[in-house]
Order: C-alpha cells, then structure tokens, then sequence
C-alpha cells in the first residue's frame, strides 16, 4: 500500500467517526440520553487516532517530505493545514472536558458537546476534502512510487510506536460498533 493511499483510507475511517458524532449531537439536541461511555470511546477514537496517530503521520513524515521535494509550492497549504489540526484539537479537548468528569451529561455538557462536535465536524469534513483532494493530489505527482511506499512504512512505525501494537484495529473495531448503535 501506499502512504497517501493509507491516509485516504483513514479518512473513510474519520468520516464514519464524524457521522457517529453528527448522530450523537442530533440525538443530545432532541433531549435524548447517550451512553457515556459511548462519548468516552468517541472521545478517545479522535485523540488516540485522529490526532495521535493520522494527524502525526502527516505532520512528522508527509509535510516535512512534501517540503523537501516542493518547498514553497506546498508551504502554504502545508500551514493551513497544521493550523486546522490545532483547532480539531482544541473542539476535540472542548469535548473531552464536557464528557470528563460526568456519569451522566447535563444540560451545560450537552451544549458545550453539540457545540464543539458540530465544529469539530464541519471543520474536519472540509479539511478532510482539502487534504484529499489537494494535498494527496499533490504529493502523488510529486512522490516517486519508492517515496510513496517509504511513506506508508514509516506511517507504520507511527502505529507502532504513538499508539501500540494492535490498538489501531481495536479503534476501528470500537468505532464500527458505535455506528452499528448510532447510525
């Protein structure tokens, strides 16, 4: 597999994630109780792998290779980009703090989780449209099939050393069952 191949197939991934969130935010909006732990688990799937794993791979090893085979070309998008994952990270902490500390999610909670949820959403869809149909576009014209295949194994040692051995498929697993519930 290629790495910019593997960065699309990840953002499948996030877009199920953001559809378990829409749902979540319409059911919190209509008054509805949610799971807790269904939050919990959404919450660590967009630290563990959006942020820690996906957002990594590109910041420590695509960006930086994209830089020095394009330089100023790809500077510009390259810093948009990085400033958009600062702020998924800031919604994505918003979040967290709202469904911390609570067994159950009161009134102010659910304000603030369908809040940052809905732009968390908005922002990452839109973000999610920029890297594939940009940056990916991008890098595959400018990557040699080598230095595309170099990503994708330096993108597994990301896996194995920011999140674990095997974490990555319980995520998706996770994930899978809380669309089964939601969606």
């Amino acid at each position: 597999m290629m790495g910019t191949e593997d960065l699309k197939h990840e953002h499948n991934e996030i877009g199920l994630m953001l559809d378990v969130l829409g749902k979540i935010c319409e059911l919190l909006d209509a008054g509805e109780n949610i799971d807790p732990e269904h939050l919990k688990q959404l919450h660590d799937f967009m630290f563990t792998f959006v942020d820690k794993c996906h957002h990594t791979k590109e910041e420590e090893i695509l960006f930086p290779m994209l830089k020095s085979i394009n330089g100023a070309e790809s500077q510009k998008l390259i810093d948009v980009l990085i400033a958009e994952h600062g702020t998924g990270r800031k919604y994505a902490h918003a979040i967290g703090e709202a469904i911390s500390n609570h067994e159950n999610v009161d009134l102010q909670d659910r304000a603030e989780i369908i809040k940052y949820g809905r732009n968390y959403i908005k922002l990452l869809v839109q973000h999610i449209k920029k890297e594939n149909n940009v940056l990916f576009t991008m890098a595959e014209k400018k990557l040699s099939d080598k230095q595309n295949l170099e990503l994708f194994e330096k993108f597994e040692v990301v896996e194995k050393e920011k999140i674990g051995m095997g974490e990555h498929e319980k995520l998706h697993a996770m994930l899978h069952h809380l669309a089964d519930i939601y969606l």
